[in-house]
């Protein structure tokens, strides 16, 4: 508060014009228009409650979607048969193999056929593969053809004969009949 200057009545501080001489009055800033009602303010509450409610409902949805499964399953692992071409998956199962014969003390001798007539590992059709070799204990065959019965499939090997000259043995493995169906690729 503050009186006029010219007239000396008490004035409120917001008054632009003296009501009781009309001389101009100095008002400061923070009383000018303070005399007026103040705009109404924006309750940011209910805008709020919809934004939390609006993420709750989509974070729910994409739980029960196909988001949601991705999110949940983790990384995809890949296969690494699924890159391995023939050729690969041959050098795989002669690798195996001689690592097998070689941890046993002996050595192999591999031979591809196709159709009946010899052919070679190279060849991008479905073969038999014939393994020589000579072992100490036939029942050593099991722990060496084991591990690449799964490489079968993916080399086209159809048949696998393996021909234990110490004992006399064979044994042939085979694949199933919807692999040996499988058109060649």
């Amino acid at each position: 508060m503050h009186d006029c200057p010219t007239c000396q009545v008490p004035l409120h501080g917001h008054e632009e014009v003296c009501p009781s001489c009309g001389t101009k009055q100095y008002v400061k800033p923070e009383f000018r228009r303070s005399n007026l009602p103040k705009p109404p303010g924006v309750n940011p509450m209910p805008f709020i409650v919809v934004l939390v409610g609006l993420v709750l409902v989509i974070f729910v949805c994409a739980q029960n979607s196909w988001i949601g499964q991705v999110f949940h399953r983790g990384p995809v692992v890949e296969d690494p048969m699924d890159k391995m071409t023939i050729l690969d998956a041959r050098n795989a199962i002669e690798t195996q193999i001689n690592q097998g014969l070689t941890a046993v003390g002996s050595t192999a001798k591999f031979a591809y056929k196709v159709a009946g007539e010899p052919s070679t590992k190279d060849v991008q059709k479905p073969c038999e593969l014939t393994v020589d070799t000579e072992l100490k204990d036939p029942k050593q065959h099991k722990s060496i053809v084991d591990p690449i019965k799964q490489y079968m499939e993916k080399a086209q090997v159809l048949t696998l004969t393996m021909n234990d000259s110490k004992s006399h043995a064979t044994w042939t493995y085979n694949l199933g009949p919807a692999a040996q169906e499988a058109p060649a690729q």
